[in-house]
């Protein structure tokens, strides 16, 4: 069956090449044999314009597909001080999208765009219609798959930008399958001007300045030529955590963390510090001893174990002088610190979005060959660098004992793990305390490495070049082009402890932890860990469309053309990384490359004057899984003409999977689940699922919560497990199916009114498999499923008499094809142009997104789930905005108001509502059960009566609405973690100046 389709689809775009070329020969003799009379005036000339989400040049801008057009004055206009806080300001843009301003876990810097909630490997992204290439990142997290970074363009150089909201892989191929976002880029520009923009919040953090310039000459209709091109600069501050304290509601926070008994913010609140707390090393740590009146656990870091702290600590952070015994979130009855014991206040160290420095620059050549053919060639080229400060290194912060002194445990690149013990100096070492005493011995160091350099540089670089030719040859519009796309990325993490060099230093006392240390003690410990990828597209497209025949409409029009692709994608770490040395740093690795090709087809059929229908077809070939046909068919009826008119789509869509997806790879990442908490059946007695019981001595928290659920009592949350993944070269590629229908409405020429019904379905989902599932499956059956799950090796942690028990130190996770999500909804934007006043013109638009449902399926034996405004989604269930905008002579103003409703986050509103807690009953009764409905107004003015010289300022969530959070209005609990938006009001100002 699938060949004949295919059979079938090659003759249909074959019979469909022949024929036009029959029509394009019967076209040439007839203009070869016609005669011109010299005083036959020569016919108007319509401009034909290029529209995403048709091949065919056209006269009319309106498809039947639904485009949203941001043009290069919406873009001045919109207050907004980069591309991307203005895409994701977008109703269609969901909150997946990856933010630059904080690390993703696998590469920091780059920004992604994802529509209707299908993550950005279900958006396509072009630049003048053409591809462009991923980052060389090895990301495995759902709904990233290749990431595309749209913080390569440069700002200035765009025209418009257009977004096409349905399917459209039978136009473009892979990934379109939520839509299509299409950079347009200038053409034919004459002029010079220059730009610079500043802002900030209002109390002056998060600093963002940019400049640019901008030029052009020639003049294609008089000149025959045309250079266009531009550099622009941008910088972005550091924020800390410490900067934005007055963001939200501080003092209801640290009422919350004291009454679940955690210490309030921005206080000491770390045991490990740059003056090493120390404890002697037991051979058991089994037991409590009773110190003032209270039993303590001996793994407790203020209990018996504890000989004393390193001179040094300030004062603020020392416990018993500047620092209570028991500070506020302590529980009464627990243990108090120990007078002299030192603290480590995390929060001053902790930043919230990263430093950042972008230059890109363009330069385009556009040269008529002749009458009908102009040759072009583009070259661009970014560089992003993104500096993130990560806190200072700290081992452990747990105890040891003699017995098993291992202090973390990690996976290496091949699969096997390695661990590290914990800091302990042996007698003799030039910082050992008990050095010449009665009680010499061995101590542990609960430790902060606070002069060891802890950043991570992320290097980013984009370089694009296209060439072709496009104009008319005979009735043919032709497009064709060669187009070379590389993506080169670079990360550094600054000076990671490696387990070799550590355990030699301990050894030898070359790195000292009571003085100051040189850089060739520092580098005794620690080396930095690099990383390094590329990424390259390569493309030779050509395309052509003509009109075929007379229909009762107008002339029918074909489309037609060809591709061939070439991807290729490398991620390599450096050799001490794949060694596994750097502790707790997983190594991901990956290369592939694929061939493609693809014949596609589109008909335009005017059947009648107020009905044209649209069709089109396209067949790929890959070189690493197959083929793939996907089709699209549309119509447009304008049922009262200038009055109404409904459109509507239906189209097939697919996603190839990524190279790291189905090639060579191999990564290592750290997964959670916030579904439910999870027991390790063979560990955990669950009898009293409220309460359940770790069986191992001493316990371990992981076993009653393997997949580090939060939602659980303090102190039994296990965190983020380490899981092993391998790509899957058996996947299929993801399919999918659309649909639109839209009413355009213009009831009188002051209003315009579009609604835009959708729905897309996506199938065979490729996912990493869920640790939870695995779990489940586990508890089933241990027998069938136990080669998932990878336990501690050293007997010293097996239940007693029972081999291999010991605690899961990882799972193993496979990429495959899962089951299916499926959205739909309503999209609207209404435009008013009220009459002119006295005191100017004001227009009004209201536009957003109603989504009805988003749900999905993993497994057939799950059931389905309903996430429409849930946090595990990020789409809610309304995304809009209002603006009205004035404008008299030189002035301008707008006013904006924002909205986004609030998200429901699962079982922990349910318990939060419920009340389950005094915890939940707190955030209950200040409505922070779920994460925050965000309402904020914007306002804009501009002025340009200065002659060349345009003045906007901005002031954004002028209201400083900071009720996007999770729980507790803060910047720690901030939704949109790396945004602009965590800046909360904040202002911008820029300036334009055009040379005549």
């Amino acid at each position: 069956m699938k060949k004949h389709r295919r059979t079938v689809i090659a003759q249909l775009v074959s019979g469909a090449l022949i024929l036009s070329g029959a029509t394009l020969a019967v076209d040439a003799a007839a203009q070869s044999n016609a005669t011109v009379s010299p005083s036959t005036p020569a016919p108007a000339t319509i401009e034909k314009i290029e529209v995403t989400g048709s091949l065919i040049r056209r006269v009319d801008a309106e498809t039947p597909s639904a485009v949203k057009v941001i043009t290069a004055a919406d873009i001045r206009e919109s207050g907004y001080s980069t591309i991307e806080e203005l895409m994701r300001s977008l109703s269609t843009v969901d909150a997946s999208s990856v933010q630059d301003g904080a690390a993703s876990g696998f590469v920091g810097g780059l920004a992604t765009i994802s529509l209707r909630g299908f993550g950005s490997q279900g958006t396509l992204i072009l630049i003048n219609g053409r591809r462009i290439a991923p980052v060389a990142a090895v990301d495995v997290n759902f709904g990233r798959g290749s990431l595309i970074n749209v913080n390569t363009i440069p700002k200035e150089a765009i025209e418009r930008i257009e977004i096409l909201k349905d399917g459209a892989s039978a136009l473009y191929g892979s990934d379109a399958m939520a839509g299509v976002i299409n950079y347009v880029l200038k053409k034919d520009y004459e002029g010079f001007v220059a730009s610079g923009s500043y802002g900030a919040n209002d109390k002056g953090v998060g600093a963002t300045r940019s400049g640019s310039v901008t030029f052009g000459f020639g003049d294609m209709a008089k000149k025959g030529f045309n250079v266009f091109g531009g550099i622009e600069a941008f910088q972005r501050d550091s924020v800390m955590h410490g900067d934005l304290k007055d963001r939200g509601n501080l003092a209801q926070l640290n009422q919350f963390n004291v009454i679940g008994g955690v210490t309030e913010r921005f206080t000491p609140d770390s045991s490990a510090s740059g003056n090493a707390n120390y404890y002697r090393v037991p051979t058991s740590l089994a037991g409590s001893t009773t110190i003032g009146g209270v039993s303590v656990a001996n793994t407790s870091l203020f209990g018996t174990n504890y000989l004393g702290t390193f001179s040094g600590c300030p004062s603020s952070n020392t416990a018993g002088q500047g620092l209570a015994n028991r500070p506020l979130g302590f529980s009464p009855t627990g243990a108090a610190m120990p007078n002299g014991f030192c603290r480590f206040n995390v929060d001053n160290a902790d930043e919230a979005i990263a430093k950042q420095e972008r230059f890109s620059g363009s330069v385009r050549g556009t040269v008529a060959l002749n009458a009908n053919i102009t040759a072009f060639a583009d070259l661009m080229y970014s560089s992003t660098k993104t500096t993130e400060k990560q806190l200072p290194r700290v081992l452990t912060t747990s105890l040891v004992s003699s017995a098993n002194p291992v202090a973390t445990t990690w996976p290496m690149i091949n699969g096997t793990f390695r661990s590290q013990n914990a800091l302990i100096l042996p007698v003799g070492h030039p910082d050992n305390p008990t050095n010449g005493t009665a009680q010499a011995q061995p101590v542990q160091l609960i430790y902060r490495f606070t002069d060891l350099p802890a950043n991570d540089i992320n290097d980013l670089k984009s370089y694009r070049f296209t060439a072709g030719l496009q104009g008319t040859l005979g009735a043919w519009d032709i497009d064709t082009a060669l187009l070379y796309s590389r993506q080169e990325n670079s990360r550094i993490q600054q000076m990671r402890l490696r387990s070799s060099l550590l355990t030699a230093s301990l050894a030898a006392g070359t790195y000292r932890f009571t003085q100051a240390n040189t850089d060739a003690a520092k580098a005794s410990v620690a080396s930095d860990a690099v990383n390094e990828g590329e990424s390259t597209v390569s493309v030779f497209d050509v395309r052509g469309s003509r009109e075929l025949f007379n229909m009762p409409g107008g002339s029918a029009a074909i489309a037609v053309g060809g591709e061939a692709r070439r991807e290729e994608l490398k991620s390599i770490p450096s050799d001490i990384y794949q060694t596994g040395d750097f502790i707790g740093l997983v190594a991901n690795g990956a290369s592939g490359s694929r061939s493609s090709q693809a014949l596609f087809s589109e008909l335009r059929l005017p059947a009648m004057k107020t009905l044209e229908l649209q069709a089109a077809i396209r067949h790929e070939r890959f070189s690493d899984f197959g083929n793939s046909t996907t089709g699209k068919l549309g119509f447009k009826f304008d049922a009262v003409p200038g009055k109404f008119a409904i459109r509507g789509t239906g189209a097939t869509g697919f996603r190839a999977p990524a190279l790291a997806q189905i090639g060579n790879s191999f990564l290592l990442s750290f997964h959670s689940s916030q579904d439910r908490r999870v027991f390790d059946s063979l560990r955990c007695n669950s009898s009293n699922p409220s309460a359940p019981v770790s069986l191992g001595v001493p316990a371990v928290v992981r076993d009653c919560n393997v997949l580090g659920f939060t939602a659980v009592p303090t102190g039994q949350s296990a965190g983020n497990l380490a899981t092993v993944i391998s790509a899957n070269p058996n996947l299929k590629p993801e399919t999918s199916r659309s649909y639109t229908f839209g009413l355009i409405l213009q009831p009188i020429k002051e209003i315009d009114i579009a609604l835009d019904w959708w729905r897309f379905r996506r199938e065979d989902e490729i996912r990493v498999q869920r640790g939870i599932d695995i779990m489940d499956a586990y508890n089933a059956s241990r027998a069938s499923n136990e080669r998932f799950l990878i336990r501690d090796p050293n007997p010293s942690t097996w239940l007693p008499g029972v081999p291999n028990s010991g605690p899961i130190l990882a799972l193993v996770r496979n990429y495959g094809n899962f089951k299916w999500t499926e959205t739909g909804g309503l999209d609207y934007d209404i435009n008013v142009r009220l009459p002119v006043t006295p005191i100017g013109r004001f227009t009004i638009n209201m536009n957003g997104t109603l989504t009805r449902y988003f749900d999905r399926q993993v497994l057939e034996s799950a059931p389905v789930e309903r996430l429409v405004g849930t946090s595990t989604s990020d789409v809610p269930k309304l995304k809009g905005s209002v603006t009205i905008r004035w404008r008299d002579g030189d002035w301008g103003a707008w006013v904006r108001y924002n909205e986004i409703s609030a998200l429901d986050r699962g079982v922990t509103t349910t318990s939060c509502l419920n009340r389950t807690t005094a915890q939940n009953a707190y955030l209950a009764d200040n409505g922070y059960c779920r994460i925050g409905r965000e309402e904020s107004v914007d306002l804009g003015a501009s002025y340009n009566g200065f002659k060349g010289l345009t003045i906007a300022a901005s002031i954004l969530n002028a209201t400083q609405n900071y009720a996007r959070s999770e729980g507790v209005p803060s910047s720690f609990t901030f939704w949109d973690s790396g945004a602009s938006t965590m800046l909360g009001r904040r202002f911008n100002i820029n300036a334009t100046y055009r040379f005549k």
